[in-house]
């Protein structure tokens, strides 16, 4: 039987790592044996490592690149490794700016198609940023058009954050999905919380392999989405589809930055600092995450930053603190340089 595969893409900071870290405890619950690859655009492993220690789970990386552009050619060596350990579902992360198109098809290459089948395809959309990325990122042709495509090709859109915006955004989401995909279901939800019964539906150890249904209704719902007035739901609409010439690339002005923290810096950095430095860099800065030491506090703390949004939580990363800095036309010496700054201010 087919190992089937699940991919999860989206734009940064959609909410993706959230999702599969739920996927991979609803695996264990359901004696599953997952295997898991994990791409990054940066240097530096974060999520695998999230990964790793809430759920102990065994991480294939594909770091500093993106898996259907510069790390294409590693993808099928990876899911031999994974293949050769007889899991009994497959989880592809995606950077935030992949296509998801390209890896499903990957899947269809001679080597792998005997053995690997794509089950799903889910897209993760930020509810508070997403219908404001057309405009933000209208100079980057290639990454527009990456992110129809992330809506195009999806089984499931997953629109999280909804608890953060009002329904009358909510609406206006569901209709911009369904002009670039008629076919998705699309829910709503906070946390990336939603029934995972129907994605892991079919799915079972090994040992008791039987083939996947049909997929039909899914009742895939998180949180119900109460109309007051209907909304067109794409009628007559049909997956955009892009001239082979826009194909070639997901993305080309995001690039993704890796910063240290200097010898010096043992007693850490004020949160106040680096939530303000994350701020300074505006729309060109979209995410940052990483590791970092913070003055007064013991231990090591996980920072997420993410539609001007800031997030910590406590972490067991044993290594040299760092932050991940991923955006548009970054300037790495001018970054570098005002990251060295707050270390040495006089």
């Amino acid at each position: 039987m087919k190992i089937p595969v699940i991919i999860l893409g989206g734009f940064l900071g959609s909410g993706k790592t959230t999702l599969l870290l739920s996927l991979l405890k609803e695996s264990k619950a359901r004696g599953l044996s997952p295997g898991i690859v994990m791409n990054e655009l940066g240097k530096k492993d974060v999520d695998g490592y999230i990964l790793q220690e809430h759920t102990g789970a065994n991480v294939e990386k594909l770091l500093d690149g993106c898996v259907c552009c510069s790390r294409k050619d590693e993808l099928p060596r990876t899911l031999e490794l994974l293949l050769a350990r007889r899991p009994d579902v497959i989880y592809i992360e995606l950077t935030g700016v992949a296509d998801p198109e390209e890896i499903a098809k990957s899947l269809l290459e001679p080597a792998l198609c005997g053995r690997l089948v794509l089950h799903y395809s889910i897209t993760v959309l930020d509810a508070e940023n997403v219908l404001e990325y057309g405009s933000r990122f209208s100079a980057d042709k290639q990454l527009v058009r990456t992110l129809r495509r992330q809506l195009s090709s999806a089984d499931l859109i997953i629109v999280n954050k909804s608890d953060l915006v009002e329904p009358e955004t909510l609406w206006r989401i569901e209709k911009m999905a369904s002009r670039h995909n008629t076919d998705a279901e699309i829910v709503f939800t906070h946390y990336s919380k939603i029934n995972l019964a129907p994605l892991l539906g079919g799915i079972s150890p090994q040992e008791q392999r039987i083939p996947a249904p049909q997929r039909g209704s899914r009742e895939l719902h998180g949180m119900a989405l109460k109309r007051i007035n209907s909304v067109a739901s794409g009628q007559g609409a049909t997956a955009v589809q892009e001239p082979e010439s826009a194909q070639l690339s997901s993305y080309s002005q995001v690039a993704a930055v890796t910063l240290t923290f200097p010898p010096g810096a043992a007693d850490g950095i004020r949160q106040e600092l680096l939530e303000g430095f994350f701020r300074e860099w505006g729309d060109s800065l979209v995410r940052a995450k990483g590791h970092v030491r913070l003055a007064g506090r013991d231990g090591v703390q996980l920072v997420q930053y993410a539609g001007n949004r800031c997030n910590w939580e406590f972490s067991r990363y044993p290594g040299q603190p760092y932050v991940v800095f991923i955006g548009l036309n970054l300037d790495e010496k001018q970054l570098t340089d005002r990251w060295s700054a707050l270390f040495y201010r006089p």
